[in-house]
């Protein structure tokens, strides 16, 4: 059986942004756009189709026009269209973890409700907002007649209550009648019973690194992989970013040759499963290891103070190291 590679994109504006940036990826003085239009274009040239989670909830701050010419556009094209909930815009709550189940329910039932009235498809996956989903979620989506949700990640930096409540996990399972099918996660470096943990990110991540989690998730026989991906993860300060473009389509030319590796959405996942009872919850989490870690932050020393932090520790080490092996060198001459 193949393992599930799942391009997972949250389709949002920033806190102060705008769809036509963030979105659409319109950039000053750029030709072209950078955002879910170019993120399609990509993974079609790659053979692939992607899941995409609109933050519908955001009509009531930008207007409806923008937000459903995305959804129309994601559908049209034959990609994955989910919904994905920050109601802040619409709610009181700023997560769904915030909210009790009852509005909860409501939440899931206005963004359900505009997907199918712009495109016709009613949304069959969930993903919260900033991860900032509980059980209740789970409970809700259930009621709502949802199959999946994908807000279980355990590398991400903020809080999930999932985690909490579920566990450590990179395998889907079946809670309250519901697939969650978790966001992929992997230690970058471990000591004993202490690591850094983060989640499969197209944009903080290598390419080495991401391959290598992918092949130690298929020898650990866990089914699905899941990257992260952003509307905006094609730009950065206003500005395009080809490293991430580049790594995007080097990812899929790879993808594309591994014969145990098939590209698939959330959508298909969840309805192959209907009826099925999925595996234990594995907390089997691979581990890229100090050299990848390092090679990734002197890449990227300058884009983050724990980069350049990382690539410095890196760097002094080796040199420390440099230096006790001349040494050594040198006391084993003098023996000769």
């Amino acid at each position: 059986m193949k393992t599930a590679f799942v391009f997972t994109v949250d389709v949002e504006s920033m806190s102060g942004g705008q769809p036509s940036r963030d979105i659409w990826g319109e950039l000053p003085g750029q030709d072209g756009s950078f955002g879910i239009e170019r993120i399609m274009d990509l993974l079609e040239a790659g053979g692939a189709r992607g899941t995409f989670f609109l933050n519908v909830y955001e009509i009531a701050k930008h207007g409806e026009e923008p937000i459903a010419r995305a959804a129309r556009l994601i559908h049209s094209r034959g990609h994955d269209l989910e919904l994905h909930t920050h109601p802040r815009p619409m709610y009181t709550f700023y997560g769904m973890s915030q909210a009790p189940l009852g509005e909860q329910e409501a939440i899931l039932r206005k963004g359900i409700s505009l997907l199918e009235s712009w495109t016709g498809k009613k949304a069959i996956a969930h993903r919260a907002g900033a991860f900032s989903a509980n059980i209740n979620t789970l409970r809700a989506v259930g009621r709502e007649g949802l199959l999946a949700d994908c807000s279980l990640s355990a590398g991400s930096r903020v809080f999930v209550p999932l985690v909490h409540e579920l566990g450590v996990a990179n395998v889907m399972q079946k809670v309250q009648g519901v697939w969650e099918i978790p966001a992929t996660c992997f230690n970058q470096v471990r000591v004993g019973s202490w690591s850094s943990r983060r989640v499969l990110d197209i944009e903080g991540c290598s390419l080495p690194e991401i391959k290598r989690v992918t092949r130690r998730a298929i020898r650990k026989g866990i089914p699905s992989v899941c990257i992260l991906m952003h509307s905006f993860s094609l730009s950065r300060s206003g500005r395009p970013n080809p490293r991430v473009m580049h790594r995007l389509e080097a990812l899929l030319a790879w993808l594309s040759r591994q014969k145990d590796i098939e590209i698939s959405t959330v959508e298909k996942i969840s309805r192959s499963l209907v009826g099925k009872d999925g595996p234990h919850a594995s907390e089997y989490i691979p581990v890229t290891g100090f050299w990848l870690t390092w090679c990734r932050a002197l890449r990227c020393w300058n884009d983050g103070w724990k980069n350049l932090a990382v690539a410095a520790a890196g760097t002094a080490c080796l040199l420390i190291l440099t230096v006790i092996l001349v040494d050594l060198g040198r006391m084993l001459a003098q023996f000769r």
